[in-house]
């Protein structure tokens, strides 16, 4: 990628809260290829003049990837500007009123969706500023370690919160609620975001019309894999039920939920959407980044995707229990704070939402996702600036899974089928 793709078309007028005069703004690349798949991801330092002294705001740009253009990318691409400028504000809102710490999510310093105000749509110009948390001490965790006890619960409190907060305004803020189950909604009446690209066949099956690779079949075609691990041997019946089921990405992605459960959910919530601080004895702080496919359906899609891919090895099997009851004790105690009788959950019916939500498509979604959370580093092509394709990539990856991958996937079989999630 070269340096002139790095250009921000007028992006101090998009930048909001300058208290100055811009001197410099430097721009470079700040995620490697393979660890975002979605969007071009830039530092971006703003050197900012006042009164004689000089001093730097450090943001991060999201951009479209400039050289493959996809549809998809741009409806995720508008539905996170909506998010941090329509949503995020009736969040903060809601939880000043109410005395919430909906800190949670990184500053937005301005965006755009076109340089063409008569669009609908994200393009080429479209820009997402939001401030740079590392240098305050946020990073994320290693994706093929994961999260160890600490941290996930830390995590577990904050995504209690963020799934609280909706659920609570359908009954205190029905007026907010319902800008909010709208804007949710959205996601699904998109053919582009159901319809991931498809572009260059592969040398293989499971192809559309015209030979191109099928995303949406990709839990199928892992499930024929899993079928030839002896590891997984254990798991036939289930591994077949779970492929004549015949789950695809649209179930995955948007599975929808019954009441009063449904609620604001991240839908993408693993290991590098996630950013930690860690402060020696004190709690670790959590913020959560990519709210690009955000939808109205069960907290429990977070939940199952978050522990199933993004919890160290050890931790799953030795305390995944524990996390189960301890997001279970966030989340209800965080409800029976607004006393809203509509919302009293059981533990045994707050299982039996998992088990329903992970044979609804959840499983689906994270037997996918072992794929590209525990492909070997360097390994993957940069395919947002368009070196390779990536639904092929992604279509080899599956049919030649690493060693990485295959533990992982028998990890969560074990897990998954001891809890009836699959």
């Amino acid at each position: 990628m070269s340096k002139s793709d790095y250009l921000i078309k007028d992006l101090e007028n998009v930048i909001t809260g300058i208290d100055g005069e811009i001197k410099k703004i430097d721009i470079s690349r700040l995620t490697a290829p393979g660890e975002n798949y979605m969007s071009l991801v830039f530092r971006v330092d703003v050197q900012v003049e006042k009164d004689g002294k000089v001093e730097t705001v450090h943001a991060v740009a999201k951009r479209l990837p400039t050289v493959i253009k996809m549809d998809f990318n741009a409806v995720a691409m508008r539905h996170e500007i909506k998010w941090y400028s329509e949503i995020a504000p009736l969040i903060k809102e809601f939880g000043q009123e109410y005395g919430i710490d909906t800190d949670f999510y990184p500053e937005c310093l301005g965006s755009r969706l076109s340089m063409d105000t008569t669009k609908t749509n994200a393009d080429e110009e479209s820009v997402l500023l939001l401030k740079n948390i590392n240098p305050d001490g946020f990073k994320n965790f290693d994706r093929i370690i994961g999260f160890d006890y600490r941290t996930a619960k830390a995590f577990l409190r904050t995504l209690a919160t963020f799934h609280s907060i909706p659920l609570a305004m359908k009954f205190k803020k029905p007026e907010h609620f319902k800008i909010i189950k709208k804007y949710l909604e959205s996601v699904l009446n998109d053919a582009a975001l159901l319809d991931p690209p498809k572009n260059t066949p592969p040398n293989g099956s499971d192809t559309k019309a015209g030979g191109a690779p099928d995303i949406h079949m990709s839990p199928r075609i892992t499930y024929e894999k899993m079928l030839e691990m002896p590891a997984c041997q254990p798991y036939r019946a289930n591994i077949e039920a779970m492929k004549e089921a015949n789950k695809d990405m649209r179930d995955a992605l948007f599975t929808p939920a019954d009441e009063p459960w449904a609620t604001m959910v991240h839908n993408d919530s693993w290991v590098n959407n996630i950013m930690v601080k860690l402060r020696g004895e004190e709690e670790p702080l959590v913020k959560m980044v990519d709210f690009q496919i955000c939808t109205y359906s069960s907290f429990a899609k977070d939940l199952v995707l978050f522990l199933l891919t993004s919890v160290q090895d050890d931790v799953q099997r030795e305390h995944l229990d524990d996390l189960l009851r301890y997001y279970y004790d966030q989340l209800t105690s965080k409800l029976e704070k607004f006393n809203i009788p509509e919302l009293k959950l059981s533990y045994s019916d707050y299982l039996k939402e998992l088990e329903k939500v992970a044979h609804a498509g959840e499983m689906a979604h994270v037997i996918f996702f072992v794929n590209p959370v525990f492909a070997e580093k360097g390994k993957v092509s940069d395919f947002l600036v368009g070196e390779g394709d990536m639904a092929e990539a992604l279509h080899l990856m599956i049919n030649n899974l690493g060693e990485r991958q295959k533990q992982k996937i028998a990890i969560i079989m074990e897990l998954a089928v001891k809890r009836n999630w699959a």
